[in-house]
């Protein structure tokens, strides 16, 4: 598949790259979960759901619970990759107010918080395609089977911006 092999150079990296983060603040290594394309405003992302025994949680890339900020100038065109390696399943999309922040940003809110089938099972993956549209600060979470209140389910969500413009990033917080 095209895209696995776009991934399978960088992975290596990240996983040395955690492992010698040590204790403390964990940093992240954006190569491993990023590639940019400014010449198209394309970025691909790759959102890899785990479970952190350190943590006692589900996270994505590492992160959870808003420790993740993903930055995306505004007209960036964004591929987004997630690979479910988590015991259970899950379910990304970027959310405001309830619904996909962006057509395309993942699975759509009323599909995932009403239905128990919805998401991916462990070792599925699925693309997604959006434009970021519109400035503003969104969740990059898994709604699976949420609540009315929008929150997502384990509290396994990050940040996701769209700022005026700059280069796409990735940093923690």
């Amino acid at each position: 598949m095209p895209k696995a092999g776009k991934w399978a150079g960088v992975t290596a990296l990240g996983v040395l790259g955690l492992a010698l983060a040590g204790c403390g603040t964990q940093s992240i290594n954006a190569s491993q979960w990023m590639i940019v394309h400014p010449a198209t405003k394309t970025v691909d992302l790759k959102i890899e759901s785990t479970y952190s025994s350190a943590k006692q949680a589900n996270v994505f890339d590492g992160f959870t619970q808003g420790q993740l900020v993903i930055t995306i100038p505004l007209g960036y065109h964004v591929n987004m990759d997630f690979i479910n390696n988590g015991p259970i399943p899950e379910s990304i999309g970027v959310y405001h107010d309830h619904h996909l922040a962006f057509p395309g940003a993942g699975e759509p809110y009323s599909q995932v918080a009403i239905s128990p089938t919805a998401g991916l099972l462990p070792g599925q993956s699925q693309s997604y395609t959006f434009t970021a549209s519109k400035l503003g600060t969104f969740i990059l979470g898994d709604m699976l089977n949420g609540d009315p209140n929008n929150t997502p389910t384990s509290d396994l969500w990050d940040i996701l911006k769209v700022v005026p413009s700059g280069t796409p990033s990735m940093s923690t917080s």
